[in-house]
């Protein structure tokens, strides 16, 4: 059965009903439009294999594709990455904020999604609207850019990327225009942090 809800939010004091109702349909196996500190994403449950496959039809991507994995805090992503002291001191200091960190994956992570690859990304964003939807959650996400075949940046407006999404089983987010600026991306899998991407968060932190 198809579905598709267009939730609307204040973006610094988002109503609890709504919030509560797109974690309702992640469980429910759809996927959510959210807005970060960054761009919009999209993001689902690591077991949503609907949602994930809609995913990638709707960006297109393929099994080499890098997915964040967004946490509401570093209790929740130790769960998903392997970090020593020298990554956890990095993180800590960053986040919340608009950085994706790649880090080792656990085994905790679905290798039908991740497939060889044995390294994540994790976002911690610090935008109300996406920190109060992981924390009622409770668990991590799945996340992507929202960023449409064909386009050189992000979509951040809702009003004309609602249209493109309203024809898979999923649910708006919407807090009004987003940022077109992505995170900044810093590899820390080997040590030493490598700037992969210089996005919206300053580096050196």
């Amino acid at each position: 059965m198809h579905v598709f809800e267009h939730l609307r939010l204040h973006p610094e004091r988002p109503q609890l009903r709504q919030v509560r109702r797109a974690a309702d349909l992640l469980r429910q196996g759809l996927f959510v439009a959210v807005p970060t500190d960054t761009t919009y994403a999209l993001m689902c449950r690591p077991d949503a294999t609907d949602a994930v496959a809609a995913i990638r039809q709707l960006r297109r991507l393929d099994d080499s594709h890098l997915w964040a994995v967004a946490c509401a805090d570093l209790s929740m992503a130790s769960a998903c990455v392997r970090m020593d002291n020298h990554a956890h001191r990095i993180l800590k200091r960053c986040l919340p904020g608009p950085y994706t960190f790649i880090l080792p994956a656990s085994a905790a992570l679905p290798r039908r999604i991740f497939g060889k690859r044995r390294d994540v990304g994790i976002r911690m964003p610090d935008h109300p609207v996406c920190r109060m939807l992981l924390e009622e959650c409770g668990e991590v996400l799945l996340a992507t850019t929202l960023l449409l075949p064909g386009e050189d940046e992000p979509a951040f407006d809702p009003d004309e990327f609602v249209p493109q999404l309203k024809h898979f089983s999923c649910a708006v987010l919407d807090a009004g225009w987003g940022g077109i600026v992505p995170s900044t991306v810093v590899d820390l899998c080997d040590g030493e942090p490598v700037l992969w991407r210089d996005g919206a968060g300053d580096w050196p932190a």
